[in-house]
């Protein structure tokens, strides 16, 4: 993995299982743009009855910040929702650096 993740709790202790898991998931998002510079990882939790678990995925690209915030039953079904949507975010951002408009990324 080329560029650093970082990984914040908020009101939640984690396991190194979750972490490892959010460390690999965001270096999968790799495959579909390789100027990734830096990942942030978020988990936490709702303080609703039902305790979803939360997760916000922010990724640093050239001169943009790509993230995602979702909630779901578990912080690995979180993760995995936040990195669908940064993937389709990614796909979007690459396609308009590579348009013949050469300002369209701006």
């Amino acid at each position: 993995m080329a560029f650093q993740t970082q990984i914040t709790t908020r009101h939640v202790d984690v396991s190194d299982r979750v972490r490892q898991y959010a460390e690999d998931r965001t270096g999968k998002l790799e495959q579909f743009y390789d100027g990734i510079t830096s990942a942030h990882v978020i988990l936490g939790e709702d303080n609703s009855p039902a305790s979803e678990k939360t997760a916000e995925i922010n990724i640093d690209v050239y001169q943009k910040r790509l993230s995602a915030e979702d909630s779901a039953s578990t912080h690995q079904e979180a993760i995995n929702l936040c990195v669908d949507h940064l993937r389709r975010q990614l796909e979007k951002y690459k396609s308009k650096l590579r348009s013949k408009d050469k300002d369209a990324h701006r």
